[in-house]
């Protein structure tokens, strides 16, 4: 091979002139001086360089903006860097052995340039250089070669790289000592220089003068490079156990790891988001102070936010989730200018705008009962940008015309805000999920806009389906099932969690106080109230048969029984069964007014029967309310009740109520059996009439409930600041006349006099906002308040107080009634125990019914039990349901019964659904020690072993660049023994969790094909991503209502009426997801063509729809978190064996 004078890997490669220069002259001794040193450059010389007799490997450094400098020496750095990007294959397993074994040989020498003896202390330098020296080895037999040594010198830009050695454009000058004849008269030079000539030179040089001469300038270049490169030598230090250590260290090396590093790999390397201070920074000017777990949960929203255009921030109560909405509404509204609008609670309404007003953020704010009105106007606000909606939870159940109006107000302008890009929806709530999973659903829809494949950037082809399989399984199992949207979209952290992650978390530079919660039983007889009647009443409620809300169940046999409509009324006759015991717990008055309520509607709904109507029960509840005596003022808890009656006469009397009726549908009563229905309601009025008569004269004197909280009040709560909760309106309105009444005036003094208010559902925002004030001044900025007579010491409420207020200022909580759901409590108490108390322990009262308590648990549970089977049938949904009652919340009552402290925070966590939170908690104790360092510098692609008693398979973790940023994690296991792969990181977590003394378990090599096993992942992962975008591009799911529109517009494209072009147009538009209002409106319309054939109706509700809501294809590429992935793209982070 002719060796050039110029090597730029364009004609002539470096690596085959080492190559050939190596493979000629074996041997002989190498010195190599590079920036950087890689595998893929050992791949290049790997067959020739073993032959060297000696070889000098002189490393330099050079000035880096990565993320190593500072950390280790960058030469490593690369090298580290090409590791962990190299996948993992066979082929560079077997070249990473080969170079540790040549680099192991003693006459190879490696040394890290400092730019001074080792010896001596420095700043250390750059060497940026680059040059091969070539030596001629032993037993050459060329003319003059042991004189003229070393042979070669090349010099230039090319590091020891792949790169470097054949792809770079570079640029290497060769020096050589000896010449081959056609160089050392060489015509091309001869030509270059003849213009030139020197006459003095004599014209006779011999041939081998002209050889000497070349070559003594060559030997002489050589000779300064030889020397340059001796004294580099010395100021460096030794490296080759480093560089050894570096490789044995990476996926292709022998160190052995062990379970408790790969986990806390896998760990780093999945919240390093999260840990980065750096990402998801916002602007620096701020009015909105937050601590610092709330700045990270912003930091967090704003990914998630430019990812998905939505996000729950779901932490527990008292957490500030209302700060976290203002301050991401100021990154909107008030850097980005854009148009903002906050819906709430109307209890919550002023605080938002008082919130807003300090902190200088434009924003329309609206109560979210506002947007259950009929004629609510929102053409104002169909351009706005960002859209908060706290206490999201209560757009949890799609019927409601609030959610319908809040879906087509986000849906409406093509869900595009004034700025042009796709509105942003942020959920705050602290229980996201009451009643099953598709609560949670039903708030993600408002943002995806019943999209169903926008999540199939991250494997969710389908949401909805998604969401089915995992509603079969409990609350706690389904949460995990969705543990992978979870993470996409979802901020959930505990108190605990907060609690114990950020121990010295600050709020104006002051230290955030977490006070103790300390659960309280006050027990009382719940038979003493009711003078030994309590099995009787308890008898005559189970008998009841409730036959008005279960009419299909008295259908003559000839007429078809629907069955849905079958199961559902007998769910709802054991709802209200189990809301008669509920109530009768509650209090005394409470329960009378049931039974009042219950025996005027019996005998109204009988009179009516007789006159031959049947009505539906729901729709007659509107005609009744109007002629029901308002229970505020009434003195239904004397002795001189009389007994309940037919309210047919007042109805008739009364002409809105009249009018109500006469325009109710009436159903047929050919066809239901009269005689049976008046025997059951002529039942149900016997029972409840002997109810009436027995529980009519309890007084306040009686009620041992209530001399129960009054002693309570008198001792222990004696001249604290209580807040009373109770679930019902009536017993809210009772405890407050029993403590205010006349007669209770030397009780009140015996306690200190106590100012004692009232709140529930009946007060006005403005009422609620004034008695929040008097009730905690300094929570609420009111500090002009405070100490002042008016100030409220006693407040009694209903769960209107339940969401978003703050009242820390008091650290005492009563419990009134019993917590049939659990989550009340914990919502409860998060009123008081919320960020600013200043309290070390809050006292959470809870008052249980001594005897009974047992026995009353075993009927709700008997009721719920029968109430479940048929909603496992599939006949109910939310709006029947109401709150659910569940087996795990019977046990949580008992514990709470027994003050089990730890029911709180267990509770609490079971509402946060499944969560990494603990994970991550575990991961910042470790980087809070020494071993940060170890954890951060652990390499890409290591490995281990775990034995699992119950578990065989191969965990495989890797990363891609996400097109939105950031980075996508792909978890996977392969089970061994079901051959199949599992994607659910929190099932994959729980697997791999371990600690620091978990033994490393040899992993079986010879059992497990790791690289063939590698490649069914990554198949997986590739065809997983490949599908679901494909699923996604492809006509999207949408409601039967649209195919049929769409199929009704195809039959009249030819129709000389309507014009073809804009049918085609309002096709095109129904091939989109609609909201559920819309889908409603098109079943209505849908109906009417069906007795009218007129099509016409349908087009411009259609027209309508379009012009409104627009078509969302274009807004859509805004937001696509589509993948494009390759498998280059797929990058190890680790992986491990599971043995059993």
């Amino acid at each position: 091979m002719k060796i050039p004078y110029v090597i730029d890997n364009i004609h002539t490669r470096l690596a085959d002139v080492l190559n050939y220069l190596l493979e000629e002259r074996p041997y002989q001794q190498l010195d190599i001086a590079t920036a950087y040193f890689s595998i893929r450059g050992y791949q290049q010389l790997r067959f020739t360089l073993p032959q060297v007799g000696g070889m000098r490997l002189l490393l330099g450094d050079s000035p880096t903006d990565g993320e190593q400098v500072g950390l280790r020496p960058n030469s490593a750095a690369y090298l580290r860097g090409e590791l962990n990007a190299e996948p993992l294959t066979e082929e560079t397993q077997q070249l990473v052995e080969e170079l540790v074994r040549f680099l192991r040989r003693p006459e190879v020498q490696v040394r890290l340039y400092l730019g001074h003896p080792p010896q001596e202390s420095g700043r250390r330098r750059f060497l940026h250089a680059k040059c091969y020296l070539v030596y001629g080895g032993k037993g050459q037999q060329l003319a003059l070669a042991g004189m003229l040594n070393p042979l070669i010198g090349i010099v230039g830009s090319s590091n020891f790289t792949g790169p470097g050695l054949i792809s770079n454009r570079e640029l290497n000058l060769v020096h050589k000592t000896l010449l081959d004849e056609d160089e050392v008269d060489d015509p091309v030079a001869r030509a270059i220089v003849s213009h030139q000539a020197d006459q003095r030179v004599s014209p006779n040089l011999s041939q081998l003068n002209k050889h000497l001469l070349k070559s003594e300038v060559g030997v002489r270049a050589i000779d300064d490079l030889v020397r340059w490169y001796d004294d580099q030598w010395v100021l460096a230090r030794d490296f080759s156990s480093e560089l050894i250590d570096l490789l044995e260290n990476s996926k292709f090396g022998g160190r052995e790891y062990t379970p408790y590093q790969i986990y806390l790999k896998a760990l780093y390397e999945y919240f390093r988001d999260d840990l980065d201070t750096d990402l998801g920074q916002g602007p620096t000017r701020s009015a909105v102070e937050l601590s610092e777990f709330q700045e990270d949960a912003v930091k967090k929203a704003r990914r998630i936010l430019a990812r998905y255009d939505g996000v729950i921030v779901a932490d527990s109560v008292g957490l500030g989730k209302t700060w976290i909405g203002k301050k991401l509404l100021e990154d909107y509204a008030y850097h980005m200018r854009q148009k903002a609008l906050v819906i709430c609670p109307a209890s919550l309404r002023a605080m938002w705008e008082d919130e807003l007003r300090r902190a200088t953020i434009a924003a329309t704010v609206i109560s979210q009962e506002q947007l259950g009105i009929d004629d609510f106007d929102i053409r104002s606000l169909i351009d706005v940008d960002v859209i908060l909606i706290d206490e999201a939870h209560n757009f949890r159940n799609r019927l409601t015309k609030r959610y319908r109006a809040l879906e087509t107000l986000i849906a409406a302008n093509g869900r595009r805000g004034r700025d042009g890009g796709r509105k942003k929806v942020i959920l705050l709530t602290a229980t996201p999920i009451n009643n099953n999973l598709f609560d949670l659903y039903n708030q993600i829809n408002l943002f995806t806009g019943n999209d169903r494949t926008y999540f199939a950037a991250a494997g969710i082809g389908d949401l909805y389906r998604y969401f089915l399989a995992a509603r079969r399984e409990s609350i706690e199992v389904g949460s995990i099932r969705i543990f992978n949207l979870l993470e996409e979209v979802v901020i959930r952290r505990t108190r605990q969690f907060i609690r114990r992650s950020y121990p010295d978390a600050t709020i104006g530079g002051k230290r955030v106080n977490w006070p103790d919660r300390r659960l309280r039983t006050v027990r009382y007889d719940l038979e003493d109230t009711y003078e030994g009647i309590y099995k009787q009443i308890v008898q005559r409620i189970e008998s009841l048969r409730l036959p008005h809300y279960n009419l299909e169940a008295y259908k003559l046999a000839d007429n078809p029984l629907d069955e849905f409509e079958l199961g559902r009324q007998e769910a709802l006759v054991g709802i209200f069964k189990s809301r008669f015991l509920k109530r009768l717990e509650s209090s005394i008055d409470a329960f009378r007014i049931s039974v009042r309520r219950a025996l005027e509607f019996a005998k109204t709904y009988d009179e009516y029967l007789q006159d031959g109507i049947v009505l539906d029960s729901a729709s007659f509840q509107a005609a009744m309310r109007l002629v029901s005596a308002d229970e505020e003022d009434s003195e239904v808890n004397g002795s001189n009740g009389d007994l309940p009656h037919s309210r047919a006469q007042a109805i008739d009397e009364t002409a809105e109520a009249r009018a109500v009726i006469g325009a109710l549908p009436r159903l047929n009563a050919a066809q239901y059996d009269r005689r049976r229905l008046h025997r059951s309601l002529s039942s149900d009025i016997e029972h409840l009439t002997d109810i009436w008569y027995k529980i009519r004269g309890i007084d306040y004197i009686d009620d041992a409930k209530l001399q129960t909280f009054k002693a309570l009040l008198k001792t222990e709560l004696k001249g604290k600041k209580v807040l009373v909760f109770s679930y019902y309106k009536d017993t809210a309105r009772y405890l407050y006349r029993a403590l205010t009444q006349a007669q209770n005036a030397d009780w009140r003094a015996e306690i200190g006099n106590p100012n004692i208010r009232r709140i529930d559902s009946g007060a006005s925002p403005k009422d609620r906002t004034r008695l929040v004030d008097l009730f905690a001044p300094k929570a609420q900025g009111r500090e002009d308040l405070f100490g002042t007579e008016q100030e409220i010491d006693i407040l009694i409420s209903t769960d209107v107080l339940s969401e978003g207020q703050n009242l820390q200022d008091c650290g005492y909580l009563v419990n009134y009634d019993l917590h049939w759901n659990p989550t009340r409590m914990v919502q409860r108490a998060g009123r008081i125990d919320r960020l600013g108390s200043t309290f070390d322990t809050l006292t959470i009262c809870n008052m249980f019914p001594e005897e009974a308590l047992e026995g009353l648990l075993g009927l709700v549970r008997s009721l719920t039990q029968k109430i479940d089977v048929i909603n496992q049938s599939g006949f109910l949904d939310a709006s029947v349901l109401g709150e659910v009652v569940t087996p795990r919340d019977f046990n949580t009552l008992r514990r709470i019964a027994a003050e089990d402290n730890r029911v709180i925070e267990e509770q609490e966590s079971f509402l946060e659904l499944a969560s990494s939170e603990v994970m991550l908690s575990e991961l910042q104790k470790v980087l809070a020690t020494e071993a940060r360092e170890w954890v951060t510098d652990l390499d890409d692609g290591i490995h281990s072993g775990l034995q699992r008693s119950h578990s065989r398979g191969v965990f495989f973790y890797f990363t891609a660049p996400h097109s939105e940023g950031g980075r996508a994690h792909f978890w996977r296991y392969y089970d061994s023994a079901r051959r199949e792969i599992i994607d659910n990181r929190y099932q994959i977590m729980q697997l791999i969790a371990c600690g620091p003394e978990t033994p490393r378990f040899p992993p079986p090599y010879d059992e497990v094909d790791i690289y063939d096993l590698q490649e069914r992942i990554i198949a997986d992962i590739l065809g997983n991503i490949e599908q679901q975008q494909a699923a996604a591009v492809v006509s999207k799911p949408v409601a039967e209502e649209q195919t049929i529109a769409s199929t009704l517009l195809q039959q009249h494209l030819s129709h000389p009426d309507y014009n073809r072009g804009e049918l085609r147009e309002l096709r095109t538009f129904l091939k989109q997801p609609l909201v559920g209002a819309s889908v409603s409106a098109l079943r209505q319309t849908i109906k009417d063509f069906s007795n009218t054939s007129d099509l016409q109706p349908l087009v411009t509700l259609l027209q309508s729809l379009h012009q409104d809501q627009g078509q969302v294809e274009h807004a859509k590429s805004d937001r696509s978190p589509r993948l494009r992935l390759t498998r280059d793209d797929l990058h190890l982070i680790c992986y491990e064996y599971i043995a059993t």
